[in-house]
């Protein structure tokens, strides 16, 4: 069984995620679901890298992550993602984006991950995709 996440909160400069409990949207269990806000640069990119790491190598295989607060994602947060999801595409798990923020959705069409990175307009969509 996997520990209590609930009170999982990382800060770097003006970046935070932050787990939140999903009362009505019930997940998986080997799962998690952050809420990310601020900017996902070369800098905090890396942040986001370890932790997510650690908590897939304490058991998570399914990620969610709401980037609806996200103001700003260059390629190093790009490359997090794309190296989240292809580790856990290798243990049968999976890494999702939820309702990216404007800017967010126009870097990731730009750069064409659209079609690669499963994108969701709600967690409950996300879920219920599988």
């Amino acid at each position: 069984m996997i520990e209590n996440w609930s009170d999982y909160t990382v800060e770097s400069g003006d970046f935070k995620m932050e787990v939140l409990q999903q009362r009505f949207v019930p997940l998986p269990e080997t799962a998690v679901y952050f809420e990310l806000s601020g900017e996902i640069n070369l800098y905090n990119s890396q942040v986001m890298k370890e932790n997510l790491e650690i908590l897939i190598s304490k058991g998570i295989n399914y990620i969610f992550l709401n980037f609806e607060q996200v103001s700003y994602i260059d390629s190093s947060g790009l490359g997090v993602c794309l190296g989240i999801h292809s580790r856990l595409m290798k243990q049968k798990g999976y890494i999702r984006i939820i309702s990216p923020s404007e800017k967010v959705r126009y870097v990731l069409e730009l750069t064409k991950l659209r079609s690669l990175l499963q994108i969701f307009p709600t967690l409950e969509q996300a879920v219920k995709s599988d």
